[in-house]
């Protein structure tokens, strides 16, 4: 029987010092990243020419490898551990930024895309494994909302100075912004080799099934995750891939706003999350994580609402709806970042937590090629109405499905209790003598 006094109440503090190092390499990756990513579009279409249909195919098939890669991804990480994963996978990414630069055409865009879709197999899942792995249960929650927090900001601070910088009529302004994300990358880079050999590791077992060559079989026979797998396609699909191609186009096209009026709407989102996450974080510790996910749900279904509303409403307030919409999907969006990836870590073996959270990117890949895909399909054939009943509906029923998935789950996977493994996921002794379990 589960008793109050059971709760996971361990004092709250600083992250672990090889934690916090290791954020500091993902805050400046994600500068680095920030820096492009806006950009990729009009660097391959107007810049490099490459017909529009067939950038879009090119990102197409950069969703199929990663998907088709990712159990790979997740073997390798059980086998060889989340550090030197990470380490190959970053090092990939960054050498395929710097070589972004010397594109010219649609042949050299699909040999790199396919270059960067199989070097980076497992990069997400090992990076997750490895932050599990260097803090204690408690405190996974903590470090990736941190992550995302820092994340979101580097992504806004990168597409500000590249903004600055680009000129579609001098293409060598693009190419320095490529070199500049490579060098980004290579701090990150640093970052990871310079963490004890060992970090994110696997503790060492007995007979296990990885051992046994059960692994995927052992995680796909895991009805519980498959259930988290499942909710969490839908509520991606109709919500977080949604963001970029459905409410561009719906808040542009039906709801009549100026394109500079997306800038402010995505400003609102990125300030949500900044000003939110580190509140949320006190907020959420000790409540059921299938409720704060059905509540993230729920959040995101009444963003859908106000936004859909936008299109009702004549033009300045129509503003005020997508603007505060999309402020409300950020703040939703602090309950997911850490939650989520807590929930898939605390089903998982310490000796499968590679292939689990390998399933779980899984998700996103899915999902980011489904919902822009359906966006485009609907409202580019003039049906909104359908749009809006799919990303509302779809959220809303993700948010009834999480709070029935709570009856599979037990107070430890509910982050009621503490685990355990949570001894057992203490990084080896020689890390804790370089300050891996040390709170600063």
């Amino acid at each position: 029987m589960f008793r109050s006094s059971d709760r996971l109440d361990a004092p709250r503090q600083r992250l672990p010092p090889l934690a916090r190092r290791l954020l500091f390499g993902v805050a400046f990756s994600a500068v680095g990243s920030g820096l492009t990513l806006p950009f990729l579009f009009v660097y391959y279409t107007e810049v490099r020419a490459i017909p529009t249909e067939t950038v879009g195919l090119l990102f197409a098939w950069m969703g199929a490898l990663a998907f088709v890669c990712a159990p790979l991804g997740g073997t390798l990480i059980d086998r060889f551990g989340a550090r030197p994963v990470a380490l190959a996978g970053m090092t990939f990414e960054g050498v395929g930024v710097a070589f972004q630069a010397m594109v010219r055409d649609a042949g050299d865009a699909f040999w790199l895309a396919s270059f960067l879709a199989i070097g980076t197999t497992g990069l997400y899942s090992a990076t997750t494994a490895l932050m599990t792995r260097l803090v204690d249960e408690h405190a996974r929650e903590r470090i990736y909302g941190v992550q995302f927090m820092l994340m979101n900001g580097g992504l806004g601070i990168g597409g500000l100075i590249g903004s600055l910088m680009i000129d579609v009529s001098r293409p060598v302004t693009f190419e320095r912004l490529y070199l500049l994300n490579a060098g980004a990358y290579l701090i990150y880079i640093v970052v990871l080799a310079s963490l004890p050999r060992g970090s994110g590791a696997a503790p060492a077992a007995g007979e296990s099934d990885e051992a046994t060559g059960a692994g995927w079989r052992t995680v796909l026979a895991d009805r519980v995750m498959l259930k988290v797998v499942a909710m969490s396609t839908l509520v991606v699909t109709c919500g977080y891939a949604q963001m970029e191609t459905g409410f561009t186009a719906y808040a542009i096209k039906y709801a009549g706003v100026e394109p500079r009026v997306l800038g402010l709407a995505f400003g609102a989102n990125t300030a949500a999350i900044a000003v939110g996450q580190l509140l949320v974080l006190r907020w959420i510790r000790g409540r059921r994580r299938s409720r704060l996910l059905a509540l993230c749900s729920a959040m995101w279904s009444t963003s859908w609402v106000v936004i859909a509303l936008g299109g009702l409403a004549a033009p300045g307030v129509a503003v005020v709806l997508v603007v505060g919409g999309l402020g409300l999907f950020g703040l939703a969006e602090t309950l997911w970042a850490p939650v989520s990836p807590a929930l898939v870590n605390e089903l998982a073996p310490e000796h499968l937590r590679g292939r689990y959270n390998a399933l779980s990117s899984m998700t996103w890949t899915v999902s980011m090629v489904v919902g822009p895909a359906t966006a485009g399909l609907l409202l580019g054939h003039s049906l909104p109405a359908v749009w809006v009943t799919v990303t509302i509906g779809g959220t809303a029923l993700g948010a009834v499905g999480y709070l029935l998935l709570g009856r599979s789950l037990g107070p430890r996977a509910e982050g009621l209790v503490a685990s355990a493994a949570s001894e057992v996921n203490r990084p080896p002794p020689e890390l804790a003598s370089a300050g891996a379990t040390t709170p600063a």
